[in-house]
C-alpha cells in the first residue's frame, strides 16, 4: 500500500509534460482502440442529433443527445483522455496539433454526412436506447467501427 501511496505522490508531483514522455510504440493498445471507436460514435450521435432535429427530417433528436450527453458526459469524457494520452505518447512533439486534425477530420465527416430518414432514424434509436440501457449500448455500438479505426491507427499486437 505504501508503494502506491508513493506512486501517486510521485505522479502527482511530477510535471504532465515529463510523464507524456513516454516512448513512442507505434500502435494503439486494446484500451486506446476502444477509447477511439467510443469517442467516434459519440460525435457521430452529437452530429446526427444536430443535424436530424430539425427539418426536414424532425426527429426531435437534439434533446435526446443533451440527456445522453448530461448522463454519460463523464465516461465520455474519460474515453477522450485515454485516446489523448495515445496522441501524447505516439506524437510527443505535436500531439496537440495532430489530435485536433483528426478531431476536426472526424467531426467534419460526420457532420457533413449526407442524411437520409434511415439515418436520423437509427441515430434516435440508438440514442433512445443509450438513455433506456446506459453505457453498455455505447461500448457495443462502438465496437462495430473497429475496421474503420484499425484503418487509421495500427493495433498493438497482443
Amino acid at each position: 500500500m505504501r508503494w502506491l501511496m508513493l506512486l501517486l505522490l510521485t505522479l502527482y508531483l511530477i510535471p504532465e509534460p515529463v510523464l507524456a514522455q513516454a516512448a513512442p510504440r507505434g500502435c494503439f493498445s486494446k484500451a486506446e482502440e476502444n477509447a477511439e471507436q467510443i469517442v467516434r460514435l459519440g460525435l457521430r450521435l452529437r452530429e446526427g442529433a444536430t443535424g436530424c432535429d430539425g427539418q426536414p427530417w424532425n426527429m426531435h433528436t437534439q434533446d435526446l443527445w443533451d440527456q445522453v450527453d448530461q448522463k454519460l458526459g463523464a465516461r465520455f469524457a474519460a474515453q477522450t483522455q485515454i485516446r489523448r494520452g495515445a496522441f501524447v505518447r505516439e506524437f510527443s512533439d505535436d500531439a496537440d496539433n495532430r489530435l485536433e486534425m483528426w478531431n476536426g477530420r472526424i467531426v467534419m465527416y460526420f457532420r457533413h454526412h449526407p442524411l437520409s430518414e434511415v439515418y436520423c432514424s437509427e441515430v434516435k434509436t440508438q440514442l433512445e436506447q443509450t438513455l433506456k440501457s446506459g453505457w453498455g449500448v455505447i461500448a457495443r455500438v462502438a465496437k462495430t467501427s473497429v475496421d474503420e479505426v484499425r484503418m487509421d491507427y495500427r493495433a498493438c499486437p497482443k
